[in-house]
């Protein structure tokens, strides 16, 4: 019966599907415990991270943790953690979580006990597995429903996608350059076509002066 009951909840937050996330969502006020007591805020470390929601009964959720865990062990630009909700949505209570969890035997992967369900209803996530980019300042910027594979979570936070306000700066500078060279480049063609067209105008007029003059010999 639970089974069946775990079933009927995964396949109606499948249905339910993505909703659209617009403006960014403030997580840095949110502490949570991870599996071994410790607390864990976001943005503390002014580090972008990555969050990947997930339940123990989820197949999809379970066959991606090897990913996280050697993830999680790289060196990198942004921080990994995991999200379960103990007791809520099919999930186990906490203390079986924790002693099922650590049969498995993950030595890198942190993951947070969301036992109110709080950080779930903030980024509205229906879906497992779900993820999130949280920007260095502990907002929220995408949630993503579904599974993905480590290249394309290392592509979310590659220096084109997630850039610092230096980066950010230098290539506005940058983009400046370009269009001042490039308006150059336009003006210089546009002098060099007036050129042109006053060389074809007196060679006109003088091609009409030889037309029209009279020969003295």
């Amino acid at each position: 019966m639970k089974g069946l009951k775990k079933l009927f909840l995964g396949i109606m937050m499948l249905l339910m599907g993505a909703v659209a996330f617009g403006a960014e969502m403030d997580l840095s006020k949110v502490t949570l415990k991870d599996v071994n007591g410790m607390s864990y805020s976001f943005g503390k470390d002014g580090k972008p991270t990555y969050v990947k929601f997930w339940a123990s009964w989820c197949p999809i959720c379970l066959s991606g943790l090897e990913d996280i865990d050697n993830l999680s062990k790289e060196k990198k630009d942004f921080e990994v953690v995991t999200v379960v909700s103990p007791g809520l949505v099919g999930e186990k209570k906490t203390e079986d979580f924790k002693k099922w969890y650590k049969s498995l035997e993950y030595k890198n992967i942190k993951v947070l006990l969301d036992e109110k369900g709080e950080l779930s209803k903030i980024l509205n996530v229906r879906v497992y597995p779900t993820s999130v980019v949280v920007n260095k300042a502990g907002k929220a910027e995408k949630v993503l429903p579904g599974h993905l594979e480590k290249a394309e979570i290392k592509k979310l936070f590659s220096s084109k996608m997630m850039m610092n306000d230096k980066g950010m700066k230098d290539t506005m500078m940058k983009d400046n350059h370009m269009m001042n060279d490039g308006k150059m480049k336009d003006n210089m063609m546009k002098d060099d076509k007036m050129m042109n067209d006053k060389h074809m105008m007196k060679d006109d007029k003088m091609s009409m002066e030889k037309k029209h003059q009279c020969k003295t010999c």
